[in-house]
């Protein structure tokens, strides 16, 4: 899917320019409009649109900071000597328009829920009344654990509260390689069929290697 442009990409060149003049004239930046007061630079341009009776998006403050960025030289010219050049047609027609497109953003966020899991596991008895104490003496000793089970039902989450999180890469929509994408998937689908054929004492070996894994990551 195309990533979504800015409705102010439409318009003709010479009007471009003219709120160009007019963002220009009030400080709007130039470039990345987040480092600095982006409600501000918001505001500027919502007052500008008034003129062409739009209503301003975010995705037209980033529009016209990079208009201006891509082509501070063409506007440089067209600005200068008392804005002498602001007809030119030969200059105007130069004016690049940027293009929006789609990224990924990876990104991790981590905290404190509580949960509810809904599992099922075969224990092997003398006695029905027996299960829930053997069940626990296992869990106790180190013998059986919770996670072993198989869920019957969904997870259930609630009382999040986010601790932090952290940004990781930005790609662009479709841009990961085929053949990493193929790979992950071929490696989950083998892994799903081994484990499947692996007895209890070798699944409590496999998961302490993980776990020490995980721990070093």
């Amino acid at each position: 899917m195309a990533a979504e442009q800015s409705q102010f990409s439409k318009l003709p060149k010479k009007q471009l320019i003219f709120i160009a003049e007019k963002l220009v004239d009030e400080d709007f930046p130039i470039g990345n409009p987040y480092t600095d007061d982006f409600e501000s630079a918001y505001a500027t341009l919502q007052e500008v649109s008034k003129y062409f009776s739009v209503e301003s998006t975010q995705e037209d403050v980033e529009f016209f900071a990079k208009l201006l960025e891509i082509n501070d030289e063409i506007i440089a010219d067209l600005f200068a000597n008392n804005k002498e050049q602001m007809n030119n047609r030969e200059l105007i027609e130069q004016l690049v328009i940027p293009v929006a497109k789609s990224y990924n953003l990876d990104y991790s966020s981590w905290g404190s829920c509580t949960y509810t899991n809904y599992m099922v596991q075969e224990f092997d008895s003398y006695d029905k009344d027996w299960v829930t104490d053997s069940a626990s003496q296992q869990s106790n000793d180190g013998s059986w654990s919770m996670w072993e089970g198989q869920e019957t039902s969904p997870t259930e989450y609630d009382n999040f509260e986010e601790s932090d999180y952290e940004f990781d890469r930005v790609y662009e929509v479709n841009d990961e390689p085929v053949q990493e994408s193929l790979l992950k998937k071929l490696v989950l689908e083998n892994t799903q069929d081994v484990v499947k054929s692996l007895d209890r004492k070798t699944l409590l070996e496999l998961r302490r290697i993980i776990d020490s894994k995980l721990r070093l990551l």
